[in-house]
């Protein structure tokens, strides 16, 4: 009798040490604090914006450190690329060839560039492509893992922009997203996030850098050209 309930009790053991232990899902309180602290990094993916009648696709390399971002924007072969950057809440947008522009809004900027009928929330994708809405963000739902789902924004335009999150990765012990779309006027945005480092260029990190001609894909139509 003793045998067999040391014998069951080791079976439990085993059976204990396989299973994988449960891991507690941090609360969005919690989560958003992780991602606070996640205040420099670099990420590179593609960007595209297309409406029923026009698009265009980009590869973006975005830098960022707290509340400052440089982003490159690589346009088409043909077009000039693009960095708009902002630092100490002044923006600059910088084209190939061109004396940079500066304002307030890096998203008024980024528009006028790129000739867009409505605004690209570039500030709030800030937030958002670390997995945060935004203090201006409005309703907000989250996922089983306490992950941000979906949202809506509605930018100084008044654009409303529906936003969604559509898969995560994991980055510096803290899921990011990887895939976000979100829509706003005629317009459609997919942002996809693939690498993600802590390296940054300090030369580049809010100033208005260099722009070179766009030097990959065939020439799309630009939304408003």
């Amino acid at each position: 009798m003793l045998l067999r309930s040391v014998l069951l009790l080791a079976a439990l053991l085993v059976s204990a040490c396989g299973s994988a232990p449960l891991k507690e899902t941090p609360n969005p309180e919690a989560r958003q604090a992780l991602l606070e602290r996640l205040d420099q990094f670099r990420v590179t993916g593609g960007l595209g914006v297309w409406t029923d009648k026009e698009s265009i696709s980009t590869r973006i390399d975005w830098q960022q450190s707290a509340g400052d971002f440089s982003v490159l924007v690589e346009l088409p072969a043909g077009l000039s690329n693009v960095r708009v950057s902002q630092k100490d809440r002044m923006a600059t947008v910088q084209r190939a060839g061109a004396e940079p522009v500066t304002g307030q809004s890096a998203a008024i900027l980024l528009q006028q560039a790129l000739g867009l009928g409505v605004a690209v929330p570039i500030e709030q994708m800030s937030l958002w492509i670390k997995g945060l809405p935004g203090d201006q963000a409005e309703s907000v739902t989250y996922d089983q893992q306490n992950r941000l789902e979906k949202m809506n924004y509605r930018d100084t335009q008044g654009t409303l922009w529906k936003a969604k999150v559509l898969k995560y990765k994991l980055f510096d012990n803290v899921h990011v997203p990887a895939t976000i779309t979100a829509t706003g006027g005629p317009y459609n945005l997919r942002l996809v996030l693939k690498e993600w480092s802590k390296e940054t260029q300090p030369d580049t990190l809010g100033q208005g850098g260099s722009a070179q001609k766009g030097t990959g894909g065939s020439r799309l139509n630009v939304p408003g050209r």
